[in-house]
């Protein structure tokens, strides 16, 4: 089977290198022949492959098998989707006990009839339901190596040092217990010019919901709502659906989006 992967992050990257360790085909969704983000995985048009350190177009032949993970590439039909961002998929309604299952990492191991490792396990723990996780909701998965792994990350993709992320996290957790409000059910940071580091992250580590709103490069506001209970995720995206904006997110998981256009 070929596997093609969107957009990329750190499980899709664990993914990425089990598939390539057990010798199984991979390819990565595009976009106008370049790599998926997570805004357009959905909407690919063609795949592409790496050979050499070198990029190349991706054949798929007439009924070849193909597995999508997390992503859709037009007018091709799947043998199998490994996802769980959108209802249907084999993950969407799994909650933070059943993470394994509910992962797309997870589900690609039992796919292949594999057993997670320990960082196997933070990973997907981390990407199917990051809050309950820091709350030792998911069996298996310690607080502290989820915070470790997680700043590490954060670290090599922002050329910071692990230190500073780590007082980053902890400082931005801090700061979401002291401004959250209990009439709200968050803690709001809602000026988009005023940006916490580490703010999702943070809230995260503290366990409490936060709402808050960042500048797209295109000029967009996007809103987030994190951490919540699924009937307050559920509330915000029907809300903002009868506004007529975009939206999207799982109560499952525990987040949502809108853009404010």
């Amino acid at each position: 089977m070929l596997f093609i992967l969107g957009a990329l992050d750190p499980e899709m990257r664990e993914i990425e290198r089990v598939l390539n360790i057990h010798g199984h085909p991979v390819a990565w969704a595009t976009v106008g022949g370049q790599k998926c983000t997570s805004a357009t995985a959905y909407d690919a048009d063609s795949a592409m492959h790496l050979e050499h350190g070198k990029r190349q177009a991706q054949l798929i032949l007439p009924r070849q098998p193909v597995v999508f993970v997390e992503c859709a590439v037009r007018q091709i039909a799947p043998t199998l989707r490994i996802d769980h961002h959108n209802p249907g998929d084999a993950g969407f309604d799994c909650g933070p006990q059943d993470y394994l299952r509910g992962s797309s990492l997870g589900q690609l191991l039992s796919v292949l009839e594999l057993e997670p490792d320990p960082t196997q396990r933070l990973l997907a723990a981390a990407d199917h339901c990051l809050t309950a996780a820091y709350q030792g909701a998911c069996p298996g998965v310690d607080p502290d190596e989820l915070l470790f792994m997680r700043a590490s990350w954060q670290a090599k993709m922002t050329y910071r040092s692990f230190g500073l992320v780590i007082s980053s996290i902890l400082e931005a957790a801090k700061l979401v217990r002291e401004r959250y409000n209990p009439h709200v059910g968050a803690a709001l940071f809602l000026d988009p010019t005023l940006t916490v580091p580490d703010l999702p992250e943070g809230a995260a580590r503290a366990g409490m919901p936060v709402r808050y709103r960042t500048m797209e490069p295109s000029g967009l506001v996007k809103e987030m709502l994190k951490g919540a209970s699924p009937d307050a995720i559920s509330s915000f995206m029907k809300e903002n659906h009868m506004l007529g904006r975009r939206v999207y997110g799982n109560p499952y998981r525990g987040y949502a989006g809108t853009y404010l256009d």
